[in-house]
């Protein structure tokens, strides 16, 4: 009886990054990613004399800015493997509602006399414009984009990458469809 040879067991190791198409496509489909969130209230007030009295009106309204990015906007190029690296060409961080004020927590400080509706509106537009001005920075961008850099970065890792790249491209012109 002849002795064989003991089966031999081998093991090989690549660099090769095995990410599939629709991991990547699972990532583009969540659309809005939320990095930052700005809880805020604005005091807005309104002030009109008048012949039988005069009308007086405060107003707080309270809101949530949320910053991040929608991937509706990312092209086709968002995401490329070059061995062990991910390169991201995220859209830029933004706003992802326009519509923040919660109206339902809007309440009146103080009221006399009656206020016409689009007094209210612009009452409300007073409000929305001096939470943007105050709150929709550089620094909280800059906040925002770091988080989706360290977010992604974890993401992009668990997925077997070594490097991940991770860069901003700014809108472009064209608006964006709702």
């Amino acid at each position: 009886r002849c002795e064989e040879d003991p089966p031999t067991l081998t093991v090989e190791h690549t660099k090769a990054i095995d990410t599939t198409p629709e991991e990547i496509r699972r990532i583009r489909e969540i659309r809005e990613w939320e990095f930052l969130s700005v809880s805020t209230e604005e005091l807005v007030e309104a002030y009109e004399a008048g012949t039988f009295g005069d009308k007086q009106l405060a107003r707080i309204y309270t809101g949530t800015l949320r910053l991040g990015i929608d991937m509706s906007r990312a092209d086709d190029r968002w995401f490329e493997a070059r061995g062990d690296t991910a390169v991201l060409r995220l859209p830029d961080v933004g706003l992802l509602d326009d519509n923040f004020i919660d109206e339902t927590r809007t309440r009146a400080f103080y009221e006399k006399g009656s206020w016409p509706a689009a007094e209210l509106d612009r009452l409300y537009e007073r409000a929305r414009t001096a939470m943007l001005r105050r709150h929709l920075t550089k620094a909280h961008l800059d906040e925002a984009r770091q988080s989706a850099r360290e977010q992604f970065t974890r993401i992009f890792q668990g997925l077997g990458f070594t490097t991940v790249d991770v860069s901003f491209v700014p809108p472009s012109n064209k608006t964006k469809q709702a």
